[in-house]
């Protein structure tokens, strides 16, 4: 219980702490754009958090491999957006990746590292599907993308050793909650 309340309250300070310096923070150009896309945008926050705290639970080459396919992914899925393949239902698909990857960090479900990989790339194109730009753009992307999914496995290690792993498994569900809530039409 210790644990959980000195967590809670060092979140807390350092929140306190940085919302002065985000407030007034502007990130301009296409960098700055790609950057910030994953952390201003809810379901692209939420779907890299759980992919990065589904690689602290699976741990060993997971830890590094899957958020290596999934920054490939959402890179080979927004170029390909960006010279015109189509890929349908991909509003839907980002639903779907937030209600299987919350899943999977909510139920602790560990796949042979292959399906892994492949689980999180398939996740991984539905985000970056959606997003265009030049390089500066993807270079500031792909740094938002590490950014968020680092936090996401950090987030797994410091939850779970401070509290247990239950509370990060309450936060796959709190992931697929938003997924479904997300496919209805709430938000």
């Amino acid at each position: 219980m210790v644990a959980i309340r000195s967590v809670l309250l060092a979140l807390a300070l350092i929140g306190a702490g940085a919302a002065p310096a985000l407030a007034r923070m502007t990130v301009t150009g296409p960098f700055g754009t790609g950057l910030t896309e994953p952390v201003w945008v809810l379901q692209h926050l939420l779907g890299f958090l759980a992919i990065g705290l589904w690689s602290g639970q699976n741990g060993g080459p997971s830890v590094w491999q899957l958020p290596v396919a999934a920054l490939t992914a959402v890179l080979a899925a927004g170029l390909a957006a960006q010279i015109g393949i189509r890929l349908p239902y991909a509003a839907e698909g980002l639903s779907a990746s937030l209600i299987l990857m919350g899943g999977l960090v909510a139920f602790g479900l560990k796949l042979p590292l292959a399906l892994g990989v492949l689980t999180v790339a398939a996740a991984g194109a539905f985000h970056g599907y959606v997003h265009m730009g030049g390089p500066l753009f993807w270079a500031g992307l792909s740094s938002g993308v590490l950014l968020v999914i680092g936090a996401g496995l950090g987030l797994s290690v410091a939850v779970g050793q401070a509290a247990s792993g239950r509370v990060v498994q309450m936060c796959g569900g709190a992931v697929a909650l938003a997924g479904v809530l997300d496919l209805a039409g709430v938000f």
